[in-house]
């Protein structure tokens, strides 16, 4: 008999997370599990990218409007709202396993719905100790709670379950998943209308939502002072989110706007990754970042600030760490542009690196937590 599968998901945009859940939603045996997928809002770039054999249910639609703002801002009122919503899309259907696949509004509504499943699992994605952009959903108390409640809790690297353990306590079992990369379907989409990508200048893309947390104003800083110092290179920010207007405003003041781009979302931005001479990862917080092994992949090296899971994935090369300033972030990416000896270094090793994810083992574990 299938294990009956529940994931609850805040919804299905351009996140890390998000591509995540997408690959392991394809790759789960479906012969050996039925899945649902309960997304607190349906909306998102990769709605359509979920699975034909997952059934997907929404609470919202329209989540934008009025009257989803005023529900959303009472803590005791959302939940209240949201538990109704959940409970009549769900009706007296009971699970196997129930799963939250992110920190925050996922992880509440999931407190909420412990009682559809024998086994509650809880998915962490960041660094949950200096990350917590998530407080909005819980009381310190309750997710306290929360976390000592669960069966399993699950981590995407050894750093974020570390972190974890600075912060809450819990007798359930805390166990690393690596996040699958699908090597065979990036490089495939990496062949990809390569032409369109072609750029003769020094290449440096970051690719992510534009939101706070993952600090593309240090990149814009850092091609000020490499355009200050005489190089010429290109910047490619790809993405899209709240702060896009803010960070054009940042490009123009910095006067660089001919140097960096803003390239919107793409929804296959693997030509642009693999055209890449560095990609560069600016955050502030990350649990594992998904973007940087699929530029291992690749074979391009990384310029990252040093990050949960990030510093794991690097520990035997194929990139470079700075601090949180733009000005080491200009440094290091001034000395690999003028040093093509380190930078064919770097691609040695950003594509040895690579050749270390293995889609199917990631998979075979999560499907043992399942079981």
């Amino acid at each position: 008999m299938k294990r009956r599968v529940l994931f609850i998901m805040d919804g299905m945009g351009g996140g890390g997370a998000e591509r995540v859940l997408i690959t392991l939603l394809g790759n789960i045996d479906p012969e050996r599990f039925d899945v649902t997928l309960l997304l607190i809002n349906r909306k998102g770039v990769y709605l359509n990218q979920i699975p034909s054999h997952v059934r997907v249910l929404g609470m919202y639609s329209r989540p934008g409007t009025p009257a989803y703002r005023l529900a959303t801002h009472w803590r005791g009122i959302r939940d209240r709202l949201r538990l109704g919503r959940a409970r009549r899309l769900l009706g007296d259907e009971r699970f196997d396993v129930t799963v939250s696949f992110m920190e925050g509004a996922p992880a509440r509504l999931h407190q909420l719905l412990l009682d559809r499943a024998p086994r509650n699992i809880a998915w962490i994605h960041t660094d949950i100790h200096r990350g917590r952009w998530y407080e909005f959903w819980h009381t310190q108390a309750a997710e306290s709670a929360y976390y000592r409640s669960l069966d399993n809790v699950v981590f995407v690297s050894d750093d974020a379950r570390r972190a974890f353990l600075e912060e809450f306590d819990t007798d359930a079992p805390l166990s690393v998943v690596l996040n699958p990369v699908d090597t065979d379907a990036i490089r495939h989409k990496a062949a990809q209308s390569a032409s369109a990508t072609a750029e003769t200048r020094f290449t440096i893309v970051t690719i992510g939502r534009l939101i706070p947390l993952k600090r593309q104003q240090r990149l814009i800083g850092a091609a000020r002072i490499l355009k200050q110092r005489g190089h010429d290179f290109a910047v490619k920010i790809v993405g899209a989110g709240p702060l896009e207007a803010e960070l054009r405003r940042a490009v123009d003041d910095a006067g660089v706007s001919d140097r960096v781009e803003l390239t919107g979302f793409m929804a296959n931005p693997f030509p642009t990754l693999a055209a890449a001479d560095i990609f560069c990862l600016t955050s502030d917080v990350e649990g594992f970042g998904m973007v940087v092994a699929e530029a291992l992949v690749l074979g391009v090296p990384v310029v990252s600030t040093p990050v949960t899971g990030v510093k794991e994935m690097l520990a035997r090369g194929g990139g470079v760490f700075t601090d949180f300033s733009a000005e080491s972030l200009a440094d290091a990416l001034e000395r690999i542009m003028t040093r093509p000896d380190e930078l064919a270094r770097l691609r040695a090793e950003a594509a040895e690196a690579g050749a270390r994810f293995d889609m199917g083992a990631i998979v075979e574990q999560v499907e043992r937590l399942l079981s």
